[in-house]
């Protein structure tokens, strides 16, 4: 008689860990956001070991590091970045039944980061942002000025104002109007030079242009290229060092035309040679359908630079 072979016995696999404790979850998002124990513990109300020790918790609960240590700052894991994607569910879901039971309104608390090129973050969005502040007491803004884009799906940023449509998927995008890329001079600068009549005799001035970086100012003309390059004899790849050159009458720079409307002093040159179009983009990662302080920070920014690009279009 053959003998019968063993029969198989199922095996479980083990529990993966279990995370009982909101808790724990309530501290590593503010964590994520503010990027610093003091100031996650600020927001929460609490102390900071008390964070640090829930975020401890978390990390052996998980049995990895969440964060690397850096000077000033902690910068979350792409695991951190997972578990803080899927965290934002279960708080939007806890503070949905909170305001149930209170029959409190949807409030506006929390930090938004905005990124924004160096041109836009001086001059323009701050002094859009204020009245958000004063109108709603919670609300935090992070403005993250700089003139590269910053990935909005790996949340460098909530919103960005771009000059460009982004082509990411997942990005929200709407475009909030349009504006132009001219060269612009002081008074001072045409009363002892003169304005200039072609792009050929722009080098006959100071021309104000990038360092290190490059972006040739050939992109800005209309029609035939000069014969010869154009030469920067001002050099800096700071927007508003070339700008402060043109503003105390030294150079001729580049502005974008909404910008250089507000400044006193400057007269657009070469207008019909010189000129880029440039659409105005406000862009967001997909947690603002989510988020109520995102919501807000882009309704009433999309509608600021709307009525901005409008009157100075």
């Amino acid at each position: 008689m053959p003998a019968r072979e063993p029969s198989a016995i199922a095996v479980e696999a083990a529990p993966g860990p279990r995370l009982d404790d909101w808790n724990l979850l309530r501290s590593f998002i503010a964590v994520h956001e503010t990027g610093t124990l003091t100031e996650a513990a600020r927001r929460l109300g609490t102390t900071q070991p008390s964070v640090g020790r829930h975020l401890r918790e978390l990390e052996t609960l998980l049995g990895e590091t969440l964060f690397v240590r850096l000077p000033g700052r902690l910068q979350p894991t792409d695991r951190a970045q997972a578990l803080f994607d899927a965290a934002l569910a279960m708080r939007h879901a806890v503070r949905d039944a909170e305001r149930l039971f209170t029959g409190q309104p949807e409030q506006v608390a929390g930090a938004v980061r905005v990124t924004v090129s160096e041109a836009y973050g001086y001059h323009v969005v701050p002094q859009l942002l204020m009245p958000l502040l004063h109108e709603q007491p919670e609300l935090e803004i992070e403005l993250a000025v700089s003139n590269r884009v910053d990935n909005l799906l790996r949340r460098d940023a909530d919103i960005a104002v771009r000059f460009l449509r982004p082509q990411q998927d997942g990005v929200i995008a709407k475009k909030v109007g349009e504006t132009e890329l001219g060269l612009f001079a002081h008074e001072d600068y045409l009363a002892r030079f003169g304005e200039p009549l072609a792009v050929d005799s722009v080098p006959a001035g100071v021309l104000a242009g990038f360092d290190r970086e490059r972006w040739p100012l050939e992109t800005l003309v209309k029609g035939p290229l000069p014969p010869a390059p154009l030469r920067f004899r001002f050099r800096s790849d700071s927007v508003l060092a070339r700008q402060a050159a043109a503003e105390c009458g030294g150079a001729l720079a580049v502005y974008l035309a909404d910008v250089a409307a507000e400044r006193p002093g400057l007269r657009r040159v070469l207008r019909e040679q010189l000129a880029l179009r440039q659409e105005v983009w406000l862009c967001a990662h997909d947690e603002l359908r989510r988020s109520s302080r995102m919501r807000f920070v882009w309704d009433r920014l999309g509608a600021a630079l709307e009525k901005r690009l409008r009157r100075l279009g």
